[in-house]
């Protein structure tokens, strides 16, 4: 079977695209700050250094496939000037790194697939349903941020036979992200919309997320730039309300005023208190089959699973 190396391996995503690839005969090789081997059969384990421009040669022996997730959380501190800087840099100068090295060694991969977020877009509560081709609509920092980063893939066609950049939406997974932070206010009843609760969340359950990387890599039909999302987006208002519904808790709760939101976290505010639906046709188009369309029948089994 083909080899496949993902950078951000240890992530959420990365941690759930690898059982995948691994439950298929795949085996896996991650990118990491730490030497630390993998105890996991199939999976191997190589050093990069990003900020000192180093990386283990080795990684990419035999490698013919390249899933490229690696950068620092955009959601996980206020962002100050260092803050941005570092998510910036974490996203372009470790795509930089890993083309550096593939060319260097003269590979020509099959596929390659590069992460990004419908973030893309722009924060701003709209009814539009963003497609691929449609341009951002503001020029607020995550805006900079997703360009940056597909910017780095625009020459991934001249190392690789076939290319894809996937716009991410929010992971639902109750092991990580924003699902893991909302659960324990829900459980205590605090649950509620954020600011008018009229902001979409491009929601996506993470088998479906998972599995949508996978076909990147081996369906021949994708290529280009696609939204990942559930094909039935809805408000932050509705979302809060299933979420409350699935965990049997009340919804009484009153909405979580802007200003607040905005006071604790400055600009990075606007990740939640804005959102704006993507459309997913072209994913439907290349074959995909989503196997959590909708919210309920999602949170039901994320948050009964083992």
């Amino acid at each position: 079977m083909s080899k496949v190396l993902i950078t951000g391996g240890t992530g959420l995503l990365g941690k759930a695209l690898t059982k995948k690839l691994l439950s298929a005969g795949h085996p896996v090789v991650l990118l990491s700050r730490s030497a630390k081997s993998s105890s996991v059969p199939g999976v191997s384990t190589f050093t990069w250094n990003v900020n000192k421009g180093e990386m283990d040669p080795e990684a990419l022996h035999g490698v013919e496939y390249v899933v490229h997730l690696a950068g620092s959380g955009i959601a996980e501190h206020r962002w100050t000037d260092a803050v941005k800087q570092e998510v910036l840099a974490s996203r372009i100068k470790s795509m930089q790194l890993l083309e550096s090295e593939i060319r260097k060694q003269g590979i020509r991969l099959k596929a390659f697939t590069g992460g990004s977020a419908v973030g893309y877009y722009g924060m701003v509560t709209s009814d539009h349903m963003f497609k691929e081709d449609d341009k951002p609509v503001t020029s607020d920092f995550l805006v900079q941020c997703c360009r940056a980063w597909e910017n780095t893939y625009v020459r991934a066609n001249e190392f690789s036979e076939r290319h894809c950049v996937i716009r991410i939406g929010v992971v639902l997974s109750k092991d990580g992200g924003a699902l893991k932070r909302m659960v324990p206010l829900f459980q205590w009843g605090l649950g509620s919309p954020i600011g008018s609760g009229r902001q979409y969340m491009p929601w996506i359950h993470i088998d479906d997320m998972s599995e949508i990387l996978f076909q990147s890599l081996f369906n021949p039909a994708m290529q280009g730039i696609y939204n990942a999302a559930s094909p039935e987006p809805v408000r932050n208002r509705e979302f809060s309300k299933q979420l409350a519904k699935a965990l049997r808790r009340p919804f009484i709760a009153p909405a979580v005023p802007a200003f607040v939101l905005r006071a604790m976290f400055g600009e990075m505010g606007n990740v939640v208190l804005e959102g704006s639906a993507v459309d997913v046709k072209r994913l439907l188009e290349a074959g995909f089959v989503f196997q959590y369309p909708s919210l309920e029948k999602a949170l039901a089994y994320e948050l009964n699973r083992p």
